[in-house]
């Protein structure tokens, strides 16, 4: 069972690999096989298909990659803004190389297919909500003042996708500091912006 666990957990961090790098439509199932040094018999005993394999990554990777680090920051006992600010400038500099791979794959198949695009919606939304969760708590210990948490978490996440994808396209990491460092700067001055 151990084994069966490894070779699964193999598959799907070759599969977010070569799908960040490549996007959904251009990854190889030939490729991931053999980075894995498996058969395709080895990925039809875990998913019925690319398309299974990749929505698969997507459920668990996801949380891996943005859950724990935004809801970490719930953890402390306060300073959340401080420690939602320098999670996101040490956190990502993969991303503002190659995109956030949940923001690639929402543009490249969210309008294609129904299962990515509820699925991505759904990862989409549970990230926003964590972000608001933040807020609620910045609120809660007087580090910000907001009647709509909702809405400020919806503009937060909008800006650092953003900023990611403008560092991604211009090929420049400044422009994403300056861009979360400005983006706080607003928020710290405790302005009421929504």
């Amino acid at each position: 069972m151990a084994k069966e666990k490894d070779t699964r957990t193999l598959l799907l961090e070759i599969t977010f690999e070569e799908v960040y790098t490549n996007g959904y439509q251009g990854a190889s199932v030939l490729k991931i096989l053999k980075k894995a040094g498996l058969n395709k018999g080895s990925m039809y005993h875990f998913f019925e298909n690319k398309k299974e394999m990749v929505l698969a990554c997507i459920r668990e990777k996801s949380k891996e990659i943005f859950g724990t680090k935004y809801e970490d920051i719930l953890k402390y006992p306060s300073s959340y803004l401080e420690h939602f600010q320098t999670m996101l400038l040490t956190s990502y500099p993969i991303i503002c190389e190659r995109g956030c791979p949940l923001a690639n794959l929402i543009q490249e198949m969210s309008n294609i297919d129904p299962d990515f695009e509820l699925l991505l919606k759904e990862r989409y939304e549970r990230l926003r909500e964590t972000i608001e969760k933040i807020l609620v708590k910045a609120i809660e210990h007087h580090e910000l003042e907001c009647s709509s948490p909702y809405n400020l978490s919806l503009f937060i996440l909008s800006v650092v996708e953003g900023a990611i994808l403008s560092t991604k396209a211009l090929k420049d990491k400044a422009i994403y500091d300056n861009t979360i460092k400005s983006l706080f700067s607003v928020l710290k001055q405790n302005q009421h912006l929504f």
